[in-house]
C-alpha cells in the first residue's frame, strides 16, 4: 500500500522521481536529462528548488512549506504554484508511482 500526505481534504500520493533522470542545479536553476526519453528540461530557481526538495524525499507539504517560507509567499500561492510545477513533470513523465509498501 502505497504511502500518502492529507492535503487539503484530498489524499495525496507521496511522489517519487523517475530513477532515468539525471540533474544538475546551482543558484540559477538547473537542468534535468531524462535518459529514457532523451529530452532535457530547464528549471528556474524555484522549480530547481522544488526539484531538490523531491531527490530528498521531501513530502508535498514539506515542499509547499519550504518554498513559502524561501519566497515570502502565501501558503495558498505556494501550493497552487507547487502543484503547478509537479503536474508539469507528472505530464513529461519525470514523476513515478510511489513504490509499495
Amino acid at each position: 500500500m502505497a504511502t500518502s500526505v492529507q492535503h487539503s481534504q484530498k489524499v495525496v500520493p507521496m511522489m517519487r522521481l523517475s530513477e532515468s533522470l539525471r540533474t544538475v542545479t546551482n543558484a540559477d536553476g538547473g537542468v534535468v536529462l531524462d535518459l529514457r526519453k532523451g529530452k532535457i528540461f530547464r528549471l528556474n530557481p524555484t522549480g530547481a528548488t522544488i526539484f531538490e526538495l523531491l531527490v530528498r524525499g521531501c513530502e508535498q507539504e514539506q515542499i509547499i512549506a519550504d518554498i513559502a517560507n524561501r519566497c515570502g509567499i502565501a501558503t495558498e500561492v505556494a501550493s497552487r504554484d507547487v502543484r503547478d510545477f509537479l503536474g508539469v513533470l507528472a505530464s513529461n513523465d519525470l514523476l513515478c508511482d510511489p513504490p509499495a509498501r
